[in-house]
Order: C-alpha cells, then sequence, then structure tokens
C-alpha cells in the first residue's frame, strides 16, 4: 500500500473519529433536554456543517495545514505519522468515553512527529500558539457566555406564558443550525485542511486552495463517524454533567455557537467539544452550582491536558520507529 493510500486512509479515519467525539458531543445538549429527536437533529447539523465553510471562509483550514508544521518540506510520512498519533489519541478518549479535543491531539501528534523526524525546525511555534491560545479561551468564553445567556433567560422566563415558553424552546432548530455552521468552519476545517496539504503533496503545488473535494470528503466520512459512535459520546456528555432542561439547553447550545463562530473569523481552531463543555459548566453554575457533577468535569479537564502530552508521545514514538526501520 502506498505512502499516499495511506495518508488518506489516515485523513478519512480522523474524520470519522472526529465524527465519533464531536458529532457526539454536539447533538448531546439537544437529545438530552428532550426537545428534539435524533431525526430531526442530525440532517439539519450535517446540511450546517456543509454550508459552514461556505459562508465563514477557510482561514482555520489554513491554520492546521500551513501554520503549525511545514508539511511540504516534511514530506508525507510526517503527515501520516501525525495523523496516526492523533488518532491513536482520540480513540483512546473514545473507549473511556470521555470527549476531548481533536485540536489538541492533531496538534500534539504533529509536533511530536517533526521532532522525532529531525524536522523541529520546520514547527511554526506562533502556530502552536494560536492553537493553544484558541483552545483555553473557547472554553472560558464559552463558561462566560453561557453563564450570562442562562441568567438572560431565566430572567426572561419569569414574565412569558407557559405557551410562549414552549415556543421559545422551538429555537433550538436554529441553535443546531447554527451550531453545524460553527462546526463546518472551525472544527470539520481541520479534515478540510489535512486533505488539502494532502492535495498539494500530490500535485507537487505551493497553491493554497481548498476545492469542493476536500470539502465533501471529509464530510462524509465524519457523518459515517456520527452514525456508528456519536451516540456513545452523547451519553457521556448530555447526562453527566448537568441534568438538562430546554432551556438550559438553548442557553449551551447558543453559548457554543456564538464562540466556535466568532474564533472562525478570524481564523482560530477551537474545539466544539470543549467550548460545548466549558458553556455546559457556565450554565450550570449559573442555575445550580451545587447540581454539577464537578468529578465528572475534573475528569474531563484531565484528559484535555493530558491529551497534548500523550500525542507527541504517541506521534514521536512512531517517527522514531518509521526511521529506525529504514
Amino acid at each position: 500500500m502506498g505512502l499516499d493510500v495511506l495518508v488518506f486512509v489516515g485523513i478519512a479515519g480522523f474524520a470519522i473519529i472526529s465524527g465519533f467525539n464531536d458529532g457526539g458531543n454536539l447533538i448531546a445538549t439537544f437529545l438530552a433536554s428532550g426537545t428534539l429527536s435524533g431525526r430531526s437533529v442530525v440532517p439539519l447539523l450535517i446540511a450546517g456543517i456543509a454550508l459552514g465553510p461556505i459562508l465563514f471562509g477557510t482561514a482555520v483550514s489554513h491554520t492546521i495545514a500551513l501554520e503549525v508544521v511545514n508539511f511540504q518540506a516534511a514530506g508525507p510520512l510526517v503527515l501520516l505519522m501525525a495523523l496516526v498519533s492523533a488518532l491513536a489519541t482520540l480513540l483512546l478518549t473514545w473507549i473511556l468515553k470521555i470527549p476531548t479535543s481533536t485540536t489538541i491531539a492533531l496538534g500534539g501528534g504533529m509536533i511530536g512527529a517533526a521532532v522525532l523526524s529531525g524536522h523541529s525546525r520546520l514547527i511554526h511555534w506562533i502556530g502552536v500558539g494560536k492553537l493553544i491560545l484558541g483552545l483555553v479561551g473557547s472554553v472560558m468564553i464559552g463558561f462566560l457566555v453561557a453563564w450570562l445567556l442562562a441568567n438572560l433567560l431565566w430572567a426572561v422566563l419569569t414574565r412569558l406564558s407557559v405557551r410562549n415558553i414552549r415556543r421559545l424552546g422551538l429555537a433550538q432548530y436554529v441553535t443546531v443550525f447554527w451550531q453545524g455552521l460553527a462546526y463546518g468552519a472551525n472544527d470539520q476545517e481541520k479534515a478540510i485542511g489535512l486533505m488539502t496539504i494532502f492535495l498539494m503533496l500530490r500535485a507537487h503545488t505551493l497553491t493554497y486552495r481548498v476545492t469542493w473535494l476536500a470539502i465533501l470528503l471529509p464530510l462524509v466520512f465524519w457523518a459515517i463517524g456520527l452514525v456508528v459512535g456519536g451516540w456513545r459520546i452523547a451519553h457521556t456528555v448530555g447526562g453527566h454533567i448537568f441534568r438538562l432542561r430546554p432551556m438550559n439547553a438553548l442557553s449551551t447550545q447558543a453559548a457554543a455557537a456564538i464562540t466556535v463562530s466568532v474564533a472562525a473569523w478570524f481564523g482560530f481552531p477551537v474545539s466544539t467539544t470543549q467550548t460545548t463543555d466549558g458553556a455546559l459548566f457556565g450554565m450550570g453554575a449559573a442555575l445550580d452550582p451545587l447540581h454539577v457533577r464537578w468529578p465528572m468535569v475534573r475528569k474531563m479537564f484531565t484528559v484535555w491536558i493530558l491529551t497534548m502530552p500523550i500525542a507527541m508521545v504517541i506521534g514521536g514514538t512512531g517517527m522514531a520507529m518509521v526511521s529506525a526501520l529504514k
């Protein structure tokens, strides 16, 4: 099997596991609130993801493809080992039923593979800093926005009739599509960026151009991942942090969508998984801190912190093993 085929399979695997991890996290708040069914959530979500790169641009894909590691100089083998590392890390956290960040896993794999291949000079540390800043900032902003929205919504609810409150709950049809748009313009662009740099390496071109094929193929693989394994993650996120009501879910979804959309405009790769979880923490803290399942929150933070070092070690180890076999 040729190296190009292995890289393509790695990108497909990354998109599928993103569907496991991120897809489950995205649908969790909708299903847990009991307002929407999976049959209505999934089509709206996928439609939003497809339109996200078109409406918001592809700045995040450029960050992933060119601003972390210079793969055009490092070569497809380093890209392959970065993908293998990210896949192994994400699969491990999926087995543990703990959603983590595909961005952290991918970034760690890129760094580890580049360092152990002797291409540390090809790492763009400003781009790495951009990854870390976007991830940390997204959790904090998601927490704050959800906290503010939760307080605002419940202040409004005290002035509404029961009929109007039910109508407000239907606004989740809007937020599910909005979250799809935001995800398509941010998280999904990591797979789009990987597919684009793969096509650039095959064509031996230096021109960065996102094609329709680079958008469509990752979306198909992502949808497969959501259907196959996303429900497992959805159960963890939706029920183990805070018991969701429709209005709680609405504030969480809106906060995550706002945060990820803004980050996409500026080309900051953020994690919708972490942003949604941060929004869940903020919503729970605003309504009833005592009912937030803080041990699960601590477990999630521990996994997030360990994800990048684990991915770096796996990527570096894999690259060292391949180099030794040459």
